[in-house]
């Protein structure tokens, strides 16, 4: 938790940590998610809404950090990406918490919410900015703040390059394990596989009908991103109702 500047100056003690406070990667075999994420804006689009508070990921891909790199950015104005965090447990309403009956700006002045708002912390942000680099924990939330065309009557975009840190004390399951699934691919690289193609047309079908058991179609790929997408939003706003933006209770003890 942060709180906000005291009015005098404090000089607090060091912080004491009996525990491994770092983590060397060096000889381990990471897995990362890599992901293109670009945003355009036209004369006729010329503004970007921002988007909406999460965490990257859900519980399977197992996310622990997040590498953004601002590869192009061109005709916008200020692009920010801000960061929050969960006060608490993220759960019970707070009613763990120590607290005088609404004393509502105690606790605003204390921790930025008082009673009835959500337990969280807006941490701050960073500017996206051309071959900027940033990284940063998958504890925290963040999200893209609007922005705009600077000048509106050119073209404008912002593009990043992200990669998603997997627990590297837990693998999961990834490309290196599961085959191309493109039907068309299978299909191309039979057809050029010498031993098959003086196989009888019958055969070739046969072994053809089999390998496509494995395929999926683009109309099904389609299918299965669309479902993904909704389970993901579904995620995203339970997510924040049972998390970060659980209402702080400051009823009756």
């Amino acid at each position: 938790m942060l709180n906000p500047e005291p009015a005098l100056a404090i000089s607090p003690d060091p912080l004491k940590c009996d525990g491994r406070i770092e983590f060397n990667l060096n000889g381990r075999t990471v897995q990362v998610i890599v992901k293109l994420a670009n945003i355009h804006l036209t004369p006729d689009n010329p503004t970007y809404p921002g988007g909406s508070w999460h965490v990257e990921g859900m519980a399977n891909e197992k996310i622990v950090a997040t590498g953004l790199y601002y590869y192009a950015c061109e005709n916008i104005t200020e692009s920010r990406l801000s960061f929050r965090t969960v006060v608490g447990e993220g759960d019970e309403s707070g009613l763990w918490m120590s607290y005088v009956e609404n004393d509502d700006q105690g606790w605003y002045s204390a921790f930025g919410f008082s009673g009835g708002q959500g337990m969280n912390q807006v941490l701050g942000h960073i500017v996206a900015e051309e071959d900027k680099c940033v990284a940063f924990p998958n504890i925290y939330q963040h999200r893209v703040e609007p922005f705009e065309l600077a000048d509106p009557s050119k073209p404008g975009h912002r593009k990043i390059l992200c990669f998603f840190l997997v627990d590297p004390l837990q693998r999961i399951l990834s490309t290196s394990d599961v085959p191309p699934q493109q039907e068309d691919w299978s299909m191309s690289e039979m057809v050029r596989a010498p031993a098959l193609r003086e196989l009888p047309v019958e055969l070739f079908e046969a072994v053809a009908d089999y390998a496509r058991q494995n395929t999926i179609s683009r109309k099904e790929a389609e299918e299965h991103r669309e479902r993904l997408m909704k389970e993901r939003a579904h995620f995203v706003v339970e997510h924040n109702e049972k998390v970060f933006e659980l209402e702080f209770n400051m009823c009756e003890h």
